[in-house]
């Protein structure tokens, strides 16, 4: 059981995995939901409605993390903890990334669409303050 080095979590980083996004309720419980995200530097940024429970969450309490995980062998993990906000800025360009990211350019310019007609969206824009990593010896 390793650490994966640098290159081998921004290798990791920068390939469509859904990650789970874990913000804080009110009462203090975790509130756990399955993501897509990019990877920009130091930030990671996560599209959502504004009426979503992890953007009320992270109005109350900025801290979140953001779990990766390989689904098969060989096993890896990723944990990305660090201080959230959301924005509105940039929000075209990044869920159009995004989506593009996980869907391809064709049906993820299409959902992108989809996403910014009809829904109140809004990006969690997370500064990474800790980064966790094992990686599966075997």
């Amino acid at each position: 059981m390793t650490r994966l080095s640098a290159a081998e979590i921004d290798s990791q980083l920068t390939k469509p995995h859904v990650a789970h996004l874990v913000s804080i309720r009110p009462d203090g419980r975790p509130h756990v939901a399955p993501v897509w995200y990019a990877r920009d530097g130091g930030r990671v940024w996560v599209m959502t409605g504004s009426g979503t429970a992890k953007a009320r969450n992270i109005t109350n309490n900025p801290a979140v993390s953001l779990s990766i995980a390989a689904p098969g062998r060989p096993y890896w993990y990723i944990v990305l903890e660090g201080i959230a906000s959301l924005t509105k800025d940039n929000m075209e360009s990044m869920v159009k990334n995004i989506c593009t990211l996980y869907d391809g350019p064709v049906r993820g310019a299409e959902f992108a669409r989809e996403l910014l007609t009809e829904e109140d969206m809004v990006l969690i824009d997370i500064r990474i303050e800790r980064v966790i990593s094992w990686q599966d010896d075997d």
